[in-house]
Parts: structure tokens; sequence; C-alpha cells
């Protein structure tokens, strides 16, 4: 799985994106340029291909326009910040594996704490602190399909799945991926319609006018 992850080294893909949360549940076309190792760029699309709305981020700052209300929203890339603008707890870091396919967390570098076959999956669990989090890897691909993070009391914290892989320039990504959080009953789905890697690299600029109204988030 990392050995696929490190092949892919930008990617520029559109789709459609929908959240849902007790707030709002929304969907709209979505164009990506995702460049590793630190920056994101991503067009949002209403009816009729208005664009609504476009947000660069790095590792350290973003920045987000919202057209129709000619806003512009900028601040540190930090889970809060992220939080308020996507609507969902994400780091940076898991913004771009997300876009990316999925991967092991960064601190599940090791080898599991214990690993069975369940039917046609690799099952493998990584325990801390009485918290677990447990990865379903497809035995033939080797790619992962559902990703669980339980907290000590049993409860499920997040959820990631995968689904409809597909051989992309010597790689093979998810074109549907799905982020759910139980607690706060929200959800970010992402279904790519197209998608290219390792293509030239875009320019990450936004046209912004003089006269838009300018926020910053701490």
């Amino acid at each position: 799985m990392r050995t696929n992850q490190a092949r892919i080294r930008s990617v520029t893909a559109e789709g459609k994106l929908t959240v849902e949360t007790p707030e709002i549940a929304q969907s709209a076309s979505f164009y990506l340029n995702l460049q590793k190792p630190d920056s994101v760029m991503l067009r949002i699309e209403g009816p009729f291909g208005i664009e609504v709305g476009a947000a660069i981020l790095t590792r350290e700052e973003f920045l987000f326009y919202n057209i129709l209300q000619n806003r512009v929203i900028s601040g540190s890339t930090n889970s809060s910040n992220l939080s308020r603008i996507l609507r969902v707890n994400l780091t940076f870091e898991d913004v771009l594996t997300l876009f990316c396919g999925g991967s092991f967390f960064a601190d599940d570098a090791e080898d599991a704490d214990d690993m069975k076959l369940d039917d046609d999956f690799l099952v493998l669990d990584y325990r801390q602190g009485g918290a677990r989090r447990t990865y379903w890897v497809n035995a033939q691909t080797l790619l992962i399909q559902k990703v669980q993070l339980v907290d000590a009391e049993g409860k499920l914290l997040l959820e990631q799945r995968f689904s409809n892989h597909k051989p992309v320039e010597g790689t093979t990504i998810p074109f549907n991926v799905q982020v759910t959080q139980p607690k706060e009953r929200r959800r970010v789905s992402i279904a790519y319609s197209d998608l290219q890697v390792n293509v030239p690299a875009a320019q990450f600029t936004i046209n912004i006018p003089a006269n838009a109204e300018r926020v910053r988030l701490q």
C-alpha cells in the first residue's frame, strides 16, 4: 500500500463531493489539483457549472474564497480551522492522504499488534492506550478497503471506506472515498469521475477581486 502511495506525486481530478452534517447536506462538482508533499487546490461548482468557491491548502496556510459571498477566509492550516471550512474534523495530512486513496496512519508504521484472515480480507489491529485502529486489506490486491478508529470504550470514532479501485498510470486508486464520524454525525464522500496522476504541475492561483471581504482565522 505504501509503495502504491509513493508512486503518486501529483493528482489532477474531477468528480462529486458530498458533505453531510447536522447543519448541512450538500453535493457539488469539484476540480482538484494536488501536488505532494504540501499543496492542494480545490474548486467547487454548483448547478449549471457555476463556480461557487475555491481553496488552496498547504501545510502552513490555507485560503478559501467564497465567490457567491465575495468573501476570503484564510489562516493557519490546523485541524480547528479546517473543521470550520470543511465541516469535518480532518488534518492537512488526512486531506492529502484521502484524496490520494488512503494509507496507514503514521503511528502504524511498525508491525500490527494482531493480524488475521477474515474471508477475503487481512484484518490488522493496532492498539494504543486502549484505543484501536483496524485496517481491512484486500488479501488479493493488498489495497485498503476500510479503516476504523475505536476508543477505549469500544465506540466508533472514525471510519474510512475505499472502493471502486481503478489502475491509473502504474498505480491503483479508489474512485470512491467516504469518511464518517458517527459521534458528530458527519460524513464526507468523494466520487471521482476522472483522475490523472503525475501530470505537469498546475498553477495554484485564485483570482480574487480587490473588493472582497477578508477574514483571518488564528
